[in-house]
């Protein structure tokens, strides 16, 4: 009885226990209704299972720290230990630079880390930078595993550092440049050798020759000389241009692949024309052209009703990469004018084409 008194005398009970004095039937009258568990129960570690990870799982720490927000987490604990909800996929990859081919060609400069497509990009990338500084280099190796670039003037007298390593990346189908030392100590070359290629002259006079496809190989060798300060021979010039036109047209070979493509489009467009193609079967099972012959039907009307029954035959030579002959038939018109009948092109003049 004298501690219950000493706790009624007590001022401070009210405070620190406000619902000492309340026994149930105070609580129903109020209306309060508080939910209490032991503390012995509230702090017992869970039962175990068989299952090991619903075990590591369902602990009272991984508990506590799932209830918990980002913010009372990085107060409790230090914001470097806590894991974050980001995948291991999403982690944040370094941004290496990517080559960009429309910058102007003296500005082309390879760098440490730089991303190129293909060889031929890198290869062009070099010659650009290699033109405009005036360097005199060669590709020690060049494979499908590695580009290796050194000093074309290295010798005893001249131990030039220079040296630029290419390989392909690891998760991506691009090459990158490893390693390079741009230290250079040579000077000024204006002869490139096969640095030069027609290739690169051809990328630089696409639209040259595109618009103007009788461009003269003197005025080529002359604008290259005071546009890139470096010498070029006609042998160049000639396959710059040969490579060139084969880019803007096409191979003659793919020409002669849709020849079948040709015929029967002159026959739709051409109701009651005549077009033969003849080939040859190699053993092989290769075809090869052979000859081909063309008659539209509105010539060969227009030569029976209007023109005088008079017909020429002649050819000339084909002097392309395919050495083969045009043979023609020609007739006279009432103006006395040359009016074509038909035509074919044929390997060689003789009785059977």
């Amino acid at each position: 009885m004298a501690s219950s008194e000493e706790e009624w005398n007590d001022p401070f009970v009210a405070l620190n226990e406000p619902f000492a004095r309340l026994n149930e039937m105070d609580f129903e009258r109020h209306g309060i209704y508080m939910d209490h568990e032991p503390e012995d129960e509230f702090m017992s570690t869970l039962d175990k299972c068989n299952d090991n990870f619903l075990n590591v799982l369902l602990n009272d720490a991984n508990l506590r720290n799932a209830s918990m927000s980002d913010e009372m987490r990085a107060r409790v604990y230090h914001e470097n230990d806590w894991e974050s909800d980001k995948d291991d996929d999403e982690e944040v990859q370094p941004k290496y630079r990517v080559h960009d081919p429309n910058i102007k060609w003296d500005k082309m400069e390879p760098k440490l880390g730089n991303i190129f497509e293909s060889a031929e990009q890198l290869k062009f990338c070099v010659a650009n930078y290699v033109v405009s500084h005036g360097y005199q280099i060669y590709f020690a190796k060049c494979d499908s595993v590695r580009i290796v670039v050194k000093c074309g003037k290295r010798n005893e007298d001249n131990q030039c550092p220079f040296r630029l390593h290419v390989a392909w990346m690891y998760k991506e189908r691009s090459l990158q440049i490893k390693t390079m030392s741009r230290i250079h100590k040579c000077s000024r070359s204006f002869t490139f050798g096969s640095i030069v290629s027609p290739e690169w002259i051809g990328r630089h006079y696409m639209t040259e020759i595109a618009n103007k496809p009788k461009l003269k190989f003197r005025e080529m060798i002359s604008d290259i000389k005071r546009t890139f300060r470096c010498d070029v021979s006609i042998g160049q010039c000639r396959r710059a241009k040969k490579w060139a036109k084969e880019l803007i047209e096409g191979k003659l070979t793919e020409h002669y692949a849709r020849i079948w493509d040709y015929s029967y489009e002159l026959l739709r467009s051409n109701l009651g024309s005549t077009c033969k193609v003849s080939v040859i079967n190699n053993p092989d099972g290769k075809s090869y052209f052979h000859r081909f012959y063309i008659c539209f039907k509105a010539l060969s009307s227009g030569w029976k009703s209007r023109c005088r029954k008079v017909i020429g035959i002649d050819g000339c030579f084909l002097k392309d990469e395919v050495k083969c002959e045009l043979l023609t038939a020609i007739g006279r018109d009432a103006n006395n004018h040359v009016y074509p009948i038909a035509w074919a092109v044929v390997d060689v003049e003789n009785k059977p084409n």
